[in-house]
């Protein structure tokens, strides 16, 4: 067989290649059945998926047909000048990052750094944005299939973390595709944070500050991501004799990233009536946590001396919050480039593991109380420059 992992052509292309050569040198003849997948991946030692990939490239361009339930078959003899049609040049390679908002801060920057990694690899890489709507994700999913990316990056922002019927589509048929967004179960490619080490970093940063009394806000009650940032958070706290207390403990009111900020500000809000309060929280993620903390100083509870405040993801806006936001960083940078690594592993036939997770790096600032890089606030004028900074504020919330 004459498959060379060390070229620079994809398996699945080579593959396709060969098979085609022995139609067109009539060792194969029309009609003729070919081997079951499994036989053919060992004989060619690519894997399954390298060669469902190859046969569906050669069903789609006619030179095979598929029977349900009898199998592969050679459909037409191609001229020998078709051969050439699958040594494809750089320019023919492309990949596609589906993503429901362009314009979210975390999101965004895994697709900058995507494409900076395809540039360097002469991958082009092509961006869909569905206005935040289930099925103009799936529509697009189907449009990078049929304008020929060999395979996809997928962040999707809905909040049940479960494969849409387009992605089980792509799993079903082994189409390349790799998750950038938290989605269960285990078997589903995903790249990204080791959220539960993240949460086991913030209970344990908060209790090294002597903090006592602890909350949390995630996106739902029944999510299974808010759960698992949150498992880490209580398992930390306890281990130095403490809980998250349940009364402390919310959800987002409004649905959807692009009211996030809304949500962790209502919830800010509501905190700050409680006659008993908590003073240490943790927030979804960095955009609750800056509503969070704005909902608290515009209540006249002070951050972080009467309650201390953590978000997740390091977003640019975490820097530049009224009170700098402690939070935990995700790479974004490595999240983007590994993704498309994974995408191109995958067409190379190349095994690498299901799910790849990154260790989590705590971002220190003035909302919890340590000193980080910024320089000191006077914590105590934090509530009056709010009240005098309403066109301020409402140009964050633009950006959010």
């Amino acid at each position: 067989m004459s498959i060379n992992p060390a070229s620079g052509t994809p398996l699945y292309q080579q593959v396709a290649a060969d098979i085609r050569r022995k139609i067109v040198s009539g060792e194969m003849r029309v009609g003729t059945q070919l081997q079951p997948h499994r036989q053919l991946a060992e004989s060619y030692g690519v894997s399954v998926i390298t060669i469902n990939k190859a046969l569906a490239g050669l069903v789609s361009e006619g030179v095979l047909h598929s029977r349900v339930g009898r199998g592969t078959f050679v459909a037409v003899r191609p001229a020998p000048t078709d051969d050439a049609r699958v040594d494809r040049s750089r320019s023919d390679r492309m990949l596609g990052f589906v993503l429901r908002d362009l314009s979210s801060p975390f999101f965004s920057l895994i697709a900058h750094a995507a494409q900076q990694r395809a540039d360097a690899l002469g991958w082009g890489l092509l961006f869909s944005s569905s206005s935040n709507r289930l099925d103009h994700e799936e529509a697009q999913i189907q449009r990078f299939r049929a304008l020929g990316a060999q395979g996809l990056i997928i962040a999707s922002m809905t909040r049940t973390y479960r494969p849409s019927d387009a992605v089980r589509e792509l799993h079903d048929a082994s189409f390349p595709y790799v998750m950038v967004s938290y989605t269960e179960p285990e078997s589903v490619p995903f790249i990204g944070l080791d959220l539960d080490r993240a949460g086991y970093l913030v209970g344990q940063h908060l209790v090294a500050l002597g903090r006592t009394s602890f909350g949390y806000v995630g996106d739902s009650f029944l999510s299974p991501l808010a759960e698992v940032r949150a498992g880490g958070y209580r398992r930390a706290v306890r281990e130095h004799g403490y809980n998250v207390d349940p009364a402390f403990v919310f959800e987002y009111p409004f649905e959807g990233e692009w009211n996030d900020y809304r949500s962790g500000f209502a919830v800010g809000r509501h905190v700050a009536t409680l006659p008993v309060k908590p003073d240490a929280m943790f927030v979804f993620n960095d955009i609750g946590a800056i509503g969070f903390e704005d909902g608290l100083l515009e209540s006249g509870v002070r951050v972080p001396r009467d309650i201390a405040v953590v978000g997740l993801d390091d977003i640019e806006l975490a820097s530049r919050a009224r009170v700098p936001l402690t939070t935990i960083r995700q790479p974004t940078d490595r999240i983007g480039a590994m993704a498309v690594d994974a995408l191109i592993a995958q067409l190379h036939g190349e095994a690498r593991p299901t799910r790849q997770l990154l260790s989590p790096e705590l971002v220190v600032r003035r909302s919890c109380g340590a000193a980080g890089d910024e320089p000191p606030v006077d914590l105590d004028l934090a509530r009056p420059r709010a009240l005098r900074s309403l066109k301020e504020r409402s140009a964050m919330r633009d950006l959010l």
